[in-house]
């Protein structure tokens, strides 16, 4: 089955790409699949343009083959856009995506520098979610343990300016439970994000539903 598994990821550009990804950048990668879609949250790209029309600085972290990188423009017209990516194939999508806009940038998930505004983590913070819901994981730690988010977390907050907007959505874990839970709260129109969420100890948490929108109040 291994072999079986190697060969299938070995078959396409796509495929390789993220066997490529893993085997480089193992410690660090979140999520592995790299689907994506334009306007795939437009309820919260629409949220955040209101509580937040005046952002200069936005980072999409995790944003795959850039068509997020599209829907924010629409949103947030005269600010610089930030695209950090893990995976290259991926990375030079976006950057041919975003080719002809001078004002939206594209860098390797190292590369990340200055303060936001408003970061989006979407769909990012996770581990194969269909699989991990198909096989109806108790335990999560063995495939993507709390640290590895935690840890994100702490990044994504220290390149928040005070006062700037946190999206996470779509996530195996939640804000509330990470060590910078004490620097944010949730906006008042923040979208529910539901199951299966796990807790700090990789445990799933049956009926948790956590927020996903915050404002960094520290």
């Amino acid at each position: 089955m291994r072999l079986l598994d190697l060969t299938r990821l070995l078959l396409t550009a796509e495929r390789r790409s993220l066997l490529w990804t893993r085997l480089v950048h193992g410690g660090e990668v979140h999520q592995t699949t790299p689907y994506t879609c334009e306007d795939r949250y437009p309820e919260l790209f629409d949220l955040a343009a209101r509580v937040a029309p005046d952002a200069r600085r936005i980072l999409s972290f995790g944003c795959s083959t850039g068509e997020e990188l599209v829907a924010l423009r629409r949103r947030f017209p005269e600010a610089e856009i930030v695209g950090s990516e893990i995976n290259s194939r991926s990375r030079r999508i976006a950057r041919r995506r975003v080719e002809e806009d001078p004002r939206t940038l594209v860098v390797k998930h190292d590369a990340v520098s200055g303060m936001f505004d408003v970061i989006f983590a979407l769909a990012v913070l996770q581990r194969e979610p269909h699989k991990i819901a198909e096989m109806e994981v108790v335990d999560l730690s063995p495939h993507y343990p709390h640290q590895r988010f935690d840890a994100a977390a702490c990044d994504l907050a220290r390149m928040l300016k005070p006062g700037g907007l946190l999206c996470v959505a779509n996530a195996h874990y939640r804000i509330e439970d990470s060590s910078v839970a004490g620097q944010f709260e949730p906006t008042a129109e923040s979208p529910v994000m539901e199951g299966p969420i796990f807790g700090p100890d990789g445990r799933r948490l049956d009926g948790a539903t956590g927020r996903t929108v915050f404002r960094k109040v520290a």
